[in-house]
């Protein structure tokens, strides 16, 4: 389903791509955490909107332009209490009151220094499971999985449901041997000074499987920085786990986890499945934040049909601008073709689709083509490349591994890569040479193309290292 983000009457669906057991969630909330930046909105409704300004100040400074201009009283200012709070910003947070919202937003967007509202979508993300024997049936755009007590089952968001159970059958993997990273390991690179920020659950301090944890921050309106559901753990273990069971490709890279995720779920009736909630202006402040700490690879292991949400999109264009090189899931609603999801369908992000250990396109890993220029155009090719998403080994919460599939597995093995390629470039030469444009063209031209997938399933092939 797509939304335009003007239409109030319907949630968008941003989903995210996630091989974990519903039997693992352990909330450990730890109330003595000192480094804790929690967002405290103090509304939380579909009547917020996102003011975006045409120039970054600070929240006071645009606070001010819009009491000063502002007649009506039926709206109110929300503070959002963050890391990015420090730094200038080009949007803020608003309530308005339902009665007088169409008059009022008419009269905000009038104001000179205000490029448009738009409502702050709330996104409920929805954990995905993986698929064991590459025999996903067919279902319509969209279908979604979860585990549950080692069987998944699959739900579609049209007005149909299919579901099955399989055993998992999982099979241990060093994929990092796959693509000999260990060559590169041999020569002094290890993604050392390269800073790998991860848009996902979070992450537990002090977590044994890492050597650079550089900062935990938090973006959502729960009162803690640990990953309560594995997943961001697990993506960050595949870019820079140190684990000897469960090794990641540049564990030398800084790692920034950014928790954009809550923890807090929904039981959908009829839907076998837990949906995490979120916003968009969590990503918003999140993004800027990477922005003005100059991030240098970002991995987002998430995604939905969300093209239309101009903000979001808008933000991701302007993060690879600052030459923060974007690595995302391209989603796991196959094998039709036109299922890919936002914003790895966009031009300038790195768009990772999953294959298996005999170089077969995962059934559950979506295909091209972008659906953004249909019906007046033939769409983009997408995925840029692929790489193994398949019973992949990765950490878990505490300590230990764990197998997963996914293409949000497929991900941080193409965001690992990056990291260790861009740490082979001296740092003092880094922001000349290296940019969005530059890696993905390393990648896609380097990549292997395989024998039997068409554009629209593999891109350019395989990532070859």
């Amino acid at each position: 389903m797509i939304f335009h983000p003007r239409l109030t009457s319907f949630p968008t669906i941003f989903t995210i791509f996630l091989s974990i057991s519903l039997f693992q969630f352990k909330p450990s909330l730890n109330p003595t955490q000192t480094h804790t930046q929690t967002h405290n909105q103090t509304r939380i409704s579909r009547n917020n909107y996102i003011v975006r300004f045409t120039l970054y100040k600070y929240a006071d400074d645009h606070r001010s332009y819009l009491k000063s201009r502002i007649r009506s009283d039926d709206w109110e200012w929300i503070d959002r209490k963050n890391p990015a709070a420090k730094y200038p910003t080009d949007f803020g947070l608003i309530w308005i009151e339902e009665s007088v919202k169409e008059r009022l937003i008419e009269e905000i967007e009038k104001l000179k220094l205000i490029k448009d509202v738009n409502l702050d979508l709330s996104y409920k993300r929805e954990l995905l499971g993986a698929f064991e024997d590459g025999k996903k049936r067919p279902g319509k755009i969209f279908t979604s999985m979860s585990f549950h007590d080692g069987e998944y089952y699959a739900a579609t968001t049209s007005n149909s449901t299919i579901n099955w159970g399989r055993h998992l059958l999982m099979q241990k993997s060093q994929v990092t041997s796959l693509f000999g990273a260990d060559v590169l390991w041999g020569n002094g690179y290890t993604g050392a000074k390269v800073k790998m920020a991860i848009f996902d659950t979070g992450i537990r301090e002090n977590h044994p499987h890492f050597r650079n944890i550089k900062e935990r921050t938090n973006w959502t309106n729960e009162d803690t920085l640990n990953d309560n559901l594995g997943h961001g753990t697990f993506v960050a273990g595949v870019v820079a786990g140190q684990d000897a069971e469960c090794l990641g490709f540049a564990p030398d890279t800084e790692i920034y986890a950014f928790r954009v995720f809550t923890d807090a779920q929904d039981y959908e009736k009829f839907v076998f499945s837990l949906l995490q909630v979120s916003y968009t202006s969590w990503f918003l402040d999140a993004f800027n934040y990477a922005i003005a700490t100059n991030m240098d690879v970002l991995n987002l292991s998430i995604g939905g049909p969300d093209y239309l949400d101009l903000p979001f999109v808008e933000k991701v264009w302007e993060i690879t601008a600052n030459n923060i090189i974007m690595v995302s899931a391209i989603g796991n609603d196959g094998p039709l073709y036109g299922t890919l999801n936002n914003p790895a369908d966009q031009s300038d992000v790195i768009g990772v689709g999953g294959i298996d250990y005999s170089d077969h396109i995962a059934s559950f890993s979506s295909r091209g083509m972008s659906t953004w220029e249909i019906p007046h155009g033939y769409g983009r090719v997408k995925p840029d490349v692929v790489a193994y998403g398949r019973e992949i080994m990765g950490s878990k919460i505490s300590t230990g591994c764990k197998s997963l599939s996914g293409t949000s597995v497929a991900s941080p093995v193409v965001a690992g890569v990056v990291c260790l390629l861009v740490s082979i470039i001296p740092e003092n030469n880094r922001k000349n040479i290296l940019n969005p444009a530059s890696m993905k063209q390393a990648l896609v031209e380097g990549a292997a193309k395989l024998a039997g997938p068409n554009m629209y399933e593999q891109g350019a092939g395989r990532v070859d290292l």
